[in-house]
């Protein structure tokens, strides 16, 4: 099965975008703004909160940056016009973070006080290890200028049990997910199950301390035995949240989670890159290739 992955990982690029667009219309919630949040105002009418990610990572230049900041800064002001329920969830590569620290965080301190002008809410994003000290360490730059403020946590990784204790209170925002990039087993497990069993320890841990935790995965497993525990243990449903990638179908277990008074956040990504992203993606985390595969030919199939 990894040799055939590989195989289908080296022709993807080739493909059509056509081919690759089929399948990934569902996850992606348009190209425009425009787009985005006409998709956003649907899932709101549905019941669900959303959090909103423009395609892109590891810009080349300080006006790419800029731009995309920039761009940010704005959908803070038309969520507020629009009155949407939804929050920005940012990759700081995508507004500067290789381009040097003290630009990163000017950027990024522009996004806290935009966030902060409408009181609404910033997510930064975990990208991969070479990242995760400087992106907690301009998480807790943001914390102290503004609280409403969150980062996120890989239950793959080794570290994210001390980081958890070192940074979870009663005012600690966190999403936890399973981690998507390729890792070194040296700091990253790579079994599926210590990986399965550690995101219950992370997020436990987390409502344990009070924090307010994003359990963000589409792991049936995962959300039924978490939320046993979630009931089990009395947290209450103002400490925590399911979290959803856009398109992925399993819309019966969310409005039913919705029905229960659980809050659902479905996490949008739009934008130009939404190609290269996916291209990408599928190279990092070459398990998903074949599923990615036998979802174009069941479309084209009509099956």
């Amino acid at each position: 099965m990894k040799l055939i992955n590989y195989l289908i990982i080296q022709i993807i690029p080739f493909l059509p975008k056509v081919f690759v667009r089929l399948v990934a219309s569902p996850y992606i919630a348009g190209i425009t703004d425009d787009e985005m949040l006409l998709n956003v105002q649907k899932l709101n009418n549905k019941g669900y909160d959303v959090a909103i990610d423009i395609l892109g990572e590891h810009v080349k230049t300080e006006q790419e940056a800029t731009e995309i900041t920039e761009r940010y800064a704005n959908l803070y002001d038309r969520i507020a016009s629009q009155k949407l329920n939804a929050n920005l969830s940012i990759k700081l590569s995508h507004i500067g973070q290789d381009l040097g620290y003290d630009f990163v965080k000017s950027n990024l301190m522009i996004l806290v006080n935009a966030a902060k002008k409408h009181n609404n809410f910033l997510r930064l994003d975990m990208e991969n290890s070479p990242y995760t000290s400087e992106t907690i360490n301009l998480y807790k730059k943001a914390f102290e200028s503004y609280s409403n403020v969150g980062i996120v946590l890989q239950a793959y990784m080794h570290r994210s049990k001390d980081d958890l204790d070192k940074l979870a209170n009663e005012k600690f925002n966190v999403r936890i997910c399973k981690g998507i990039y390729i890792e070194s087993e040296d700091i990253a497990f790579r079994d599926y199950q210590k990986i399965r069993d550690n995101y219950i320890v992370l997020v436990q841990q987390a409502l344990i301390k009070g924090a307010y935790v994003g359990i963000a995965s589409h792991d049936e497993y995962l959300i039924d035995k978490l939320y046993l525990w979630i009931k089990e243990n009395q947290i209450p449903t103002t400490q925590y949240e399911f979290q959803i990638l856009h398109g992925v179908p399993m819309e019966k277990k969310l409005q039913q989670l919705i029905k229960e008074g659980n809050k659902v956040r479905v996490y949008v990504p739009y934008g130009d890159n939404w190609y290269d992203y996916s291209v990408r993606r599928l190279k990092e985390n070459p398990k998903m290739a074949g599923y990615i595969i036998k979802n174009i030919f069941s479309k084209i199939l009509g099956r």
